[in-house]
């Protein structure tokens, strides 16, 4: 402050040194995570950066190399299905630290992943009301502070190493919990959510004003929405903004930096009580919402239409060429580096290590390509039931499970199948289903405060 009480105003930062300064001597000299802050100062110095490529890409979350599985039957920690190279790192200390978490007796329970984003995981142990967030590749972690507001059923990640090396939270109730009257409009506006960021280490409360779209409905009656049981709905971060796939089947898009949400209705005829494999996720070109029923439907969410946010069908795919071949005898030929399920009882003593950053990166062009055979009358005689576990982040590739168990990446223009191996479920004592799967690409950056 002046003396005369005034606030002193101070040069923007792009001024304070000379542009060859700044990209030849002082911007090279920064780590990664220095970096990262850097590009959020301003545009000019996000420009330099990018222009020399300073900060490597290999260290961003561009890449997927598996598949974290949340199982349902008994309470466990989650799965990693993922090359035997990449298993052993990431889970060799994981599944040790994440067992820890839950209560001395489990399995009677034990933490979940509740969401998942550009290389980090939020935990929950509902016996204990904990959260945490974890970096597999870097195994740090993060105990969060218990948030001492209403329980909340919506738990969110935020965050873009590319822009900042922290993350947020989001917490707010779904129409389950919400105590107003059945009439009462939902979600509301304000709508009060709870926001934590790793930079301040607090929680923070705030309020969310709706614009654009109105209501998804009353409370009765997003309340009264069926799901499956084994149902979880997912959220995307996209471009600074939150997607979060809610009952009822609505979208809400969140922007944290004004504290505002839009409704955006699903495609027409969409129903995540009968399309229950109904998914929202990131893809090459930004957010779709896909869903494996007799065709794989995959909608891309149109933000630059003229009247507003509209749902482009972009893929209707019959698979069941897919299926047909793996169900047939001539394909349980040996493949060359089959991925395998990870868990807690196959890793024991495996403490293996990855020496390079490369080793996590699994090759979606090229490796265990196999070759479909097409009907001649362009009808395919395939049957049974295929699960949709995610899609690429960067490319138009989805991950399934056959009805036989067997794993595959599909390119959806049905350019290129590759085989995965085998997606077997550990059974334990009661019957095991998957309840959530989250592809999962490495970061080597974040700031999580304690080593694993």
């Amino acid at each position: 402050m002046h003396d005369d009480g005034m606030a002193a105003e101070y040069p923007p930062p792009q001024s304070l040194l000379p542009d060859d300064v700044l990209q030849e001597e002082v911007l090279p000299r920064l780590p990664p995570r220095a970096l990262a802050v850097c590009r959020s100062v301003c545009k000019s110095w996000r420009g330099a950066i990018d222009a020399c490529r300073m900060l490597r890409s290999d260290l961003l979350p561009l890449w997927p190399c598996g598949i974290f599985v949340n199982t349902g039957g008994d309470p466990r920690p989650p799965v990693f299905f993922a090359p035997p190279y990449v298993g052993r790192k990431v889970t060799s200390k994981f599944n040790t630290y994440v067992g820890m978490m839950g209560d001395r007796s489990w399995p009677r329970s034990a933490p979940v992943i509740s969401a998942h984003c550009n290389g980090l995981l939020l935990m929950y142990n509902d016996g204990q009301n904990d959260d945490y967030v974890m970096n597999p590749a870097t195994r740090r972690s993060e105990r969060l502070p218990l948030c001492q507001g209403e329980p909340c059923d919506e738990r969110h990640l935020l965050f873009d190493p590319s822009l900042s090396p922290h993350y947020q939270v989001l917490l707010f109730q779904s129409p389950d919990d919400y105590q107003a009257d059945a009439g009462s409009e939902w979600p509301p506006s304000p709508f009060a959510m709870w926001v934590y960021s790793s930079a301040t280490r607090r929680w923070e409360k705030r309020s969310f004003t709706r614009e654009g779209q109105p209501a998804a409905g009353t409370l009765a009656e997003v309340h009264s929405a069926e799901e499956p049981i084994y149902y979880r709905r997912q959220s995307v971060y996209f471009h600074g903004a939150l997607y979060a796939h809610c009952k009822g089947d609505f979208i809400m898009r969140i922007t944290l930096p004004d504290s505002k949400y839009q409704v955006i209705e699903p495609p027409q005829g969409i129903n995540s009580s009968v399309q229950f494999d109904l998914r929202l996720v990131k893809c090459k070109n930004g957010v779709y919402l896909a869903y494996m029923g007799k065709t794989l439907k995959a909608w891309f969410l149109n933000e630059s239409a003229a009247s507003g946010k509209a749902w482009v069908l972009k893929y209707d795919v019959n698979l069941q060429a897919v299926n047909s071949h793996f169900s047939s005898q001539d394909s349980h030929h040996p493949i060359n580096m089959p991925w395998l399920l990870h868990h807690a009882d196959n890793n024991k003593g495996n403490n293996a290590r990855v020496r390079s950053v490369e080793k996590f990166q699994w090759d979606s062009d090229n490796g265990n390509i196999v070759k479909i055979k097409k009907s001649t009358d362009g009808k395919f005689r395939g049957s049974g039931w295929i699960h949709l576990l995610g899609f690429h982040p960067y490319k138009e590739v989805a991950f399934l499970q056959l009805s036989n168990n067997r794993a595959v990446a599909c390119h959806l223009d049905l350019s290129k199948v590759q085989d995965l191996g085998h997606f077997d479920l550990p059974f334990y004592r009661n019957h095991s289903y998957v309840n959530g799967t989250f592809v999962y690409s490495p970061c080597w950056m974040g700031d999580l405060c304690e080593q694993y």
